[in-house]
């Protein structure tokens, strides 16, 4: 009987070290997880710090490159206005045939130099938006018309298709037009006459939409891909290469994103995501 009675003590004390250990097997455990969770939440929170700290300085940067600019702007400005209006006092003279074709081309020139200064100014300085709600398909039925006049449409279709249901987003409408004005126009530029331009708005996201503008044109190579939305890099021989690079940040700004494909078999598309602001029905 009494070793009965030892057995039993032994299972219960055997009972008892074995609950125990699974008790702090139990809450190791969830040390441990907790552990992992609170790794992930500083990484994440690590990497979010590190990213307002880079876009802090990005900002900074283009700040103080924004008033450097605008002050070489400004200091080339001056001379070159004063100098335009010689170059065209001169035209109203009698000159030959020789002197007229090099004055027409110094003011052919100094024109594109205005336009670089204009555009390195734009690119230069903080992105302030005018928001106010747009109308996706409504606000592209209204660049359609004067982009169709565009010297660089001509004899190209524009194909829109719209957005089912339409979609309304926070925008500046003025900046909006003036990145897709320069997308739809490279676009036209990259096909032959009588070739065709779609214009399509993706709807299918229910936080962002989708406007893609595609050509069926020659690919673009990779290390060229990669360069488009770079300042001051361009393919054609007198682009300032800043039209992409000024529609980017402009997007940015917008809190959306700018990107483009290119392939042989369905050509270049550059799509504009933006963040929705209300989902409608037609």
């Amino acid at each position: 009987m009494l070793a009965i009675c030892c057995i039993n003590l032994h299972l219960l004390l055997f009972a008892e070290r074995a609950a125990t250990a699974i008790d702090h097997y139990h809450l190791y455990q969830q040390q441990c997880q907790f552990n992992h969770i609170l790794e992930t939440e500083v990484e994440k929170r690590t990497a979010e710090l590190q990213a307002a700290q880079a876009k802090l300085l990005e900002q900074e940067r283009l700040a103080a490159i924004g008033e450097f600019a605008a002050m070489i702007v400004h200091e080339i400005r001056n001379p070159l206005t004063t100098m335009i209006m010689g170059l065209k006092y001169f035209k109203k003279t009698v000159l030959t045939e020789a002197a007229l074709e090099r004055l027409s081309l110094a003011l052919s020139e100094a024109s594109r130099l205005e336009n670089l200064l204009s555009e390195i100014l734009l690119y230069a300085k903080p992105q302030v938006l005018q928001l106010c709600e747009l109308d996706v398909n409504e606000f592209i039925c209204e660049l359609l018309m004067p982009m169709c006049e565009m010297p660089e449409a001509l004899s190209r279709q524009i194909e829109f298709i719209p957005a089912l249901p339409t979609v309304k987003i926070l925008g500046d409408k003025d900046k909006l037009k003036q990145v897709f004005i320069n997308i739809v126009r490279n676009a036209c530029e990259a096909v032959s006459a009588g070739d065709v331009i779609k214009w399509e708005v993706d709807s299918s996201s229910p936080d962002k939409i989708c406007i893609n503008v595609c050509n069926g044109g020659e690919p673009i190579p990779s290390e060229v891909l990669s360069k488009l939305t770079q300042p001051f890099f361009s393919t054609k021989p007198s682009g300032t290469g800043l039209g992409l690079a000024i529609s980017k940040r402009i997007i940015n700004a917008h809190g959306g994103e700018l990107s483009i494909e290119s392939d042989t078999v369905t050509g270049t598309k550059v799509s504009v995501q933006l963040p929705v602001v209300v989902l409608g029905s037609l």
